[in-house]
Order: C-alpha cells, then sequence, then structure tokens
C-alpha cells in the first residue's frame, strides 16, 4: 500500500500587516504673494472668522487689519514703542506684544486698550518680546523672546507667568502660532530662515526650510492647508500650501 502525505507550506503575503501605516510628514510648497502698503510688517494673525488678517508694524506702532489680498482695510495706534507680534482672544479682543518695553498689551478691535502688563525680561532691549499666540482650550498665552536666550514664555489669561523654556533650535524666534488641531506651535525664525513645529514647551518636532528675508509673522487657517507668512523687510505676505 503506498502512503500519500500532505505537505501544507505556509505563505507569507507581503503587504497584509494589521499595523498602520506611519502619518506621512507635513510637506510645504509655496503658493503666491502679495505686496502691502505698510511698513515693515512684524506679526500676523488671522482674524477670528478667518476673512482677513491681523498684522502690525514696529516701524510705526500701528495695527493693520487687512483682507485676504493683503489690502488695508482699517488700522489704529497702539500706545508704545516696537510693536512686534499680533494674535487674535475672540472676535472683539486682540493682544500685541512691545519689544523694548516687555510688555504684553490686551485691547479691542476698536483700538482700545484693555489692560497691559510688563514681563519680567533681561537682555538687549532690541531683543525682547517678538511673538504671541493664544490658545483658545486653556486661554493661555505663549510669548516669543527673540534670542539670547531665545525663549518660550506661558502666561494665563490675566497675564502671569506659568512658566518659560529656553529654545535652541534656530539662531532667533520671530513668529509663533497655536495649532488647535494638533495642539502644538508653529514658530518661524528670521535668521534661520526656517518653520519649526514644536510641543507646547518648545521642544523641536519638525522643521522647514523657507526662502523669505526677514519673516516675522506666522499663522495657519484651521483646515491647515495653508501658512501665512510676513516679511518685515520685503513688506509681503506669502502664502503657502501644507500638505
Amino acid at each position: 500500500m503506498k502512503l500519500f502525505y500532505l505537505i501544507i507550506i505556509p505563505v507569507i503575503i507581503s503587504g497584509c500587516s494589521t499595523k498602520q501605516k506611519e502619518k506621512k510628514a507635513d510637506q510645504i510648497q509655496f503658493l503666491k504673494k502679495y505686496n502691502l502698503s505698510l511698513p515693515e510688517p512684524s506679526g500676523l494673525a488671522l482674524t477670528f472668522n478667518e476673512d482677513g488678517f491681523w498684522t502690525v508694524s514696529d516701524d510705526n506702532s500701528t495695527v493693520y487689519k487687512l483682507n485676504t489680498h493683503g489690502k488695508i482695510v482699517k488700522k489704529f495706534k497702539v500706545t508704545g514703542e516696537d510693536i512686534e507680534g499680533i494674535t487674535v482672544i475672540d472676535e472683539q479682543t486682540l493682544a500685541v506684544v512691545l519689544e523694548r518695553s516687555r510688555e504684553v498689551v490686551i485691547l479691542d478691535t476698536a483700538g482700545n486698550e484693555l489692560r497691559r502688563k510688563k514681563i519680567d525680561l533681561e537682555g538687549e532691549k532690541n531683543q525682547g518680546l517678538e511673538g504671541i499666540t493664544f490658545n483658545p482650550r486653556n486661554k493661555n498665552f505663549y510669548v516669543l523672546s527673540e534670542k539670547k536666550p531665545g525663549l518660550l514664555i506661558q502666561l494665563d489669561f490675566e497675564l502671569n507667568e506659568l512658566s518659560r523654556d529656553t529654545l535652541n533650535f534656530a539662531k532667533d524666534y520671530s513668529g509663533i502660532y497655536y495649532d488647535s488641531e494638533n495642539d502644538i506651535l508653529w514658530i518661524v525664525s528670521d535668521e534661520s530662515k526656517i518653520i519649526a513645529k514644536t510641543d507646547l514647551n518648545g521642544n523641536l518636532i519638525e522643521k522647514f526650510d523657507i526662502d523669505i528675508i526677514q519673516a516675522e509673522g506666522i499663522c495657519i487657517d484651521k483646515t491647515r492647508k495653508n501658512i501665512y507668512l510676513v516679511s518685515d523687510k520685503k513688506e509681503e505676505l506669502y502664502i503657502y500650501t501644507l500638505n
């Protein structure tokens, strides 16, 4: 009697792993730019309804509201010298920083000052507060000190200091934006010509090279499709796509 044996050979099919593929890293690509009819724009924020922008001029201590093509819609003066950064708190309220006096100023969208507070910060007068952004989740502010050292300072809603962390991934730090979708920060460096993604303590996650002279303001729309930057020196608004 002949015996027959059934031999079972396991077959491994490539690509059937149950593990999810890793999320691809963000990529940015230049889309377009607009000339701005204002001197030395040095900070950028989308309006509350994202139908335009807020920016500031460190040349004349003025806040400007722009349409989506960078044309001036309204403007008003802020008391103080060397205004550098701006952020939106809600539909009626903004916050700006003054570099030389180391002050955060809260004001309404008509230009009326509501309160201000001086931040304890040493160093050269022209290397002070440079950017500000607002976290609507916890009602805290994140403020940048430009360099020597570069600092990320967290303030509560009453502008009391909660923490400060030293930044060490760029030569300077000139603009900041809070990304509520991912609970992270986006920081732009003028001298290093980079955009960086960090956690809320300023630890680097990822960075991108940019070819912009003196970029000093950054914001991102809520759909995370576009990144917007302004150049102080070139007086231009830049739009990048975010993939």
